[in-house]
């Protein structure tokens, strides 16, 4: 999750194409650890995608996933 939030957080910051080492100190600064293998299966499945392409799918896939509310009673 974290490489997605920093790719994120760079792509909508205005770097169109965020590079391993971009997703690494995004991550550093956060106090986090980057993972070489998550990062680069991350910037595979994202490469050549838009970043408004790619949130607009997301939406659409979480719009099925049930939010845990209960029965107003």
């Amino acid at each position: 999750m974290k490489n997605v939030a920093a790719f994120l957080l760079l792509a909508l910051g205005g770097n169109e194409k965020p590079t391993k080492k971009d997703l690494k100190k995004v991550i550093a600064a956060g106090g986090g650890e980057a993972e070489d293998e998550k990062v680069d299966a991350l910037l595979k499945a994202v490469d050549g995608k838009d970043i408004n392409e790619l949130i607009a799918e997301g939406l659409t896939k979480i719009g099925s996933v049930g939010m845990g509310g209960g029965a107003v009673s």
